[in-house]
């Protein structure tokens, strides 16, 4: 099944912005950890590269610390936390290898969290859809492909389109952006205030929160109460309610 996308009809847009009350006007979608369930393998992967420098990498120690950052920042930041400094030709290699890795343990098979397909589904109807996610834009991209869900999304920020990673708010400042640049004349701009975010890390609560969106966590990755911050916690996207969701705007005046 293929989605269809927003916008409302010009009616519901007009009642949207002439009312002063505060609305849910876009959703922006962490992947990993939110969309695909492949946090395990970006794990391992990173734990047996940084193994061939000496460096025991600990499941607590990655999903405490690393688990925000890219391939590249977490590379750097594992290392540089135990006084290694890599030779360029030592990163792109082990970066190499560590997406080699990946790919070979994911053997295409793209497990999504239960649920998480259908709630895009849904969202796409009512809301336009972004990403805003430390992986590779290309590993996104097909991801959505294979899975059918690429045309729920209006745009995918990756990696490769922002430097500060989160908790900084770098990364949903720029993916809103780029949704007002491509919702242009469709839809009055989108403010900060009116998006909500879907993460799974507390880092990524943390950016959304200093981007000044709404934040809906999932306790995929980290517990209930280190995820405090959010607006509001769930255990899954499987039979999330979109109507509860705009709740959390109206609270919001």
């Amino acid at each position: 099944m293929n989605c269809s996308l927003p916008p409302r009809e010009a009616a519901d847009i007009s009642n949207t912005l002439s009312s002063s009350r505060r609305m849910l006007r876009a959703i922006i979608f962490d992947f990993n950890g939110i969309i695909l369930n492949d946090e395990p393998l970006h794990f391992s992967s990173m734990r047996d590269v940084v193994a061939t420098f000496g460096i025991t990498l600990s499941a607590e120690d990655y999903w405490n610390r690393y688990l925000p950052f890219n391939d590249e920042h977490c590379l750097k930041a594992v290392c540089q936390d135990r006084g290694l400094e890599l030779t360029s030709l030592q990163r792109d290699q082990a970066l190499k290898e560590k997406s080699r890795l990946y790919h070979e343990r994911l053997q295409n098979r793209y497990p999504l969290f239960p649920g998480a397909a259908d709630f895009v589904r849904a969202a796409s109807q009512q809301y336009p859809l972004a990403i805003a996610s430390g992986a590779q834009k290309a590993d996104i991209e097909e991801t959505l492909r294979v899975t059918n869900l690429r045309d729920c999304f209006r745009c995918v920020v990756a990696a490769e389109d922002f430097k500060l990673g989160k908790p900084h708010p770098e990364s949903f400042l720029t993916t809103l952006e780029r949704l007002n640049i491509h919702l242009d004349g469709l839809v009055s701009r989108i403010q900060p205030r009116e998006c909500l975010v879907i993460e799974d890390a507390v880092a990524g609560v943390q950016g959304a929160r200093a981007a000044g969106m709404v934040c809906l966590a999932v306790s995929n990755s980290y517990s209930r109460e280190r995820l405090s911050q959010a607006d509001r916690v769930v255990p899954s996207l499987e039979e999330l309610d979109l109507a509860s969701l705009e709740i959390l705007f109206e609270d919001k005046k």
